[in-house]
């Protein structure tokens, strides 16, 4: 497989991860939004607003707009490596996370960093069942077709159907046709 069309792409979806994540914002948000030091603070972590605030919406388009990053991962990293795949889901979220720590307009949340990764994880996922699929129907076809000779004797009727007497009987006619030349 040439990857290297698949790498452009990984590039560009990661600079618009990128952009939407850590570029320019439309809003403001309102300061104190976040506790100090983000992700860093472990009390961040366990605050029950973390966890109990926020719209599923907002869930939702964290977890999608990762799938894609653990797709293209799973695909660039050899098959054997998948797991490799899953840390760099992980590590691409951490790093916006990371970013997002000093930024006045963007918020640093755990519920981010895991919502981004299962997204990821999910991404490869879909990678791995795709290429079990595939090569679950390249085993089946594979394998050998047992032959129609091998049923039962009683099972097997034959069946005549117009169709097959009128080619019985214009192979007949061509065959004499020859004789007679």
């Amino acid at each position: 497989m040439n990857r290297r069309p698949l790498r452009f792409v990984a590039l560009a979806y990661a600079a618009l991860v990128l952009w939407v994540t850590v570029g320019p914002t439309p809003w403001r948000t309102t300061p104190g939004s976040q506790l100090e030091g983000g992700i860093l603070n472990p009390d961040s972590w366990t605050a029950t607003t973390t966890w109990t605030t926020g719209y599923l919406s907002e869930m939702a388009f964290n977890v999608a707009l990762f799938i894609p990053v653990g797709i293209l991962a799973a695909l660039l990293i050899p098959r054997r490596r998948w797991l490799l795949a899953l840390l760099a889901g992980l590590a691409f979220t951490t790093v916006i996370e990371l970013i997002q720590v000093p930024e006045p307009h963007r918020i640093s949340d755990p519920r981010d960093l895991v919502m981004n990764t299962a997204g990821a994880v999910f991404g490869v996922v879909l990678v791995l069942a795709a290429r079990m699929v595939r090569r679950s129907v390249r085993v089946a076809t594979a394998l050998p077709v047992p032959a129609f000779e091998s049923l039962p004797e009683a099972s097997v009727e034959p069946t005549v159907t117009a169709a097959s007497t009128v080619r019985a009987e214009s192979t007949a006619l061509l065959a004499g046709s020859d004789r007679a030349a």
